[in-house]
């Protein structure tokens, strides 16, 4: 169990020393208008950076050196605080300003062109990271890692804090480019109204274009035929009752009876009869014969009563 407990900080600290990289470096520009240096934890887990050591003494990477030697060329990063435990994919950064009685961010040593910056882990030995520091570099500017290439860079717009992503750089100075041409949004406003308003327009025409179109469609469309007021039809019902009465009326009157009821009836059913077929046209009347046994009575009837 002892032995599982010893092993426990020696797996953290490998896993800090595969972690921990040095990302970013700058020249007296950084946020307390000092030289500052940016260390990165690539890993996804929390990484503790006190009690590790981190110095711009090239004399450190002679590897004949003792500890103590080595430890006395080096800046120790306190222990025993917050700020030194980095959270996944997020970066701490230490000021190279002389002054470490400021705080456990500050070192004491300071930074030039040309300079390294070693990182080594508590026991001393172990070197985490390093790099050198471009003799050229102007003020300003800093040299960043790109993580995704593992190349080293001149970034024109320093990222302190912030991930050295190169794309997001470009776009971050873009939007800071416009900040500060446009600090109280004016250009912003007239540029979102320009959007609505060339919206508007686009719909105002389509809609119009399209309109003009249908129009036009239906224009050549032939006109449908005029609607004339239905005729009123008499009920076939009514037609036969009117046709009924005048046959009647009309028999009654050339018969003006014979005294014998039944004569009287047929004559008038004969009469019905013929007075009713014919084919129905318009404003013509035919008459068409057919033959029936009543009428040979009505000539022996007729006969009867000549003699």
């Amino acid at each position: 169990m002892v032995a599982l407990l010893a092993l426990l900080p020696m797996g953290a600290l490998a896993d800090g020393l595969q972690s921990l990289r040095l990302s970013e470096v700058g020249l007296s520009n950084g946020p307390e208008g000092t030289a500052w240096i940016e260390i990165q934890n690539t890993s996804y887990g929390t990484q503790n950076l006190g009690g590790f050591y981190i110095t711009n003494n090239p004399a450190v990477l002679d590897t004949k050196l003792t500890v103590p030697e080595r430890i006395k060329k080096m800046h120790l990063i306190p222990t025993g605080n917050p700020i030194t435990k980095v959270t996944p994919q997020n970066c701490i950064v230490l000021y190279a300003d002389g002054n470490d009685n400021l705080g456990l961010q500050h070192t004491n040593f300071t930074l030039q062109a040309g300079d390294i910056v070693a990182i080594y882990s508590g026991n001393g030995i172990d070197l985490v990271d390093s790099l050198t520091i471009p003799e050229d570099l102007a003020a300003g500017k800093s040299w960043a890692k790109d993580f995704k290439k593992g190349t080293w860079r001149v970034c024109d717009r320093p990222t302190p804090t912030q991930a050295n992503d190169y794309e997001q750089a470009k776009k971050n100075n873009k939007i800071a480019e416009f900040k500060e041409k446009d600090p109280y949004g004016f250009a912003m406003a007239f540029m979102a109204m320009g959007v609505v308003f060339s919206c508007l327009l686009l719909l105002y025409l389509f809609f119009k274009f399209f309109g003009k179109l249908f129009r036009e469609k239906e224009s050549t469309v032939a006109p449908a035929a005029p609607l004339t007021a239905p005729t009123k039809a008499k009920p076939a019902a009514i037609a036969d009752d009117a046709a009924t009465v005048a046959a009647i009326m009309a028999v009654t009157d050339a018969t003006a009876g014979t005294g014998d009821e039944n004569l009287d009836v047929a004559l008038i059913a004969l009469a019905m009869q013929a007075e009713l077929a014919h084919d129905e046209e318009s404003g013509v009347i035919t008459i068409t014969p057919t033959a029936s046994p009543w009428a040979d009575k009505a000539e022996m009837i007729a006969a009867g009563m000549m003699k």
